[in-house]
C-alpha cells in the first residue's frame, strides 16, 4: 500500500516537472519567434 502510494506521488511529480519543462520550452520558442 505504501509503495503504491509512493509510486503514484513520484509519477505525479515527474508529470508536473515535465509539464513545467514543456511550458518553459513553449515560452522560449514563442520568445524566439517574437524577436
Amino acid at each position: 500500500m505504501n509503495l503504491k502510494k509512493t509510486a503514484i506521488i513520484s509519477g505525479f511529480l515527474v508529470m508536473a516537472i515535465g509539464g513545467v519543462g514543456g511550458l518553459m520550452l513553449v515560452g522560449y520558442a514563442i520568445i524566439l519567434h517574437a524577436s
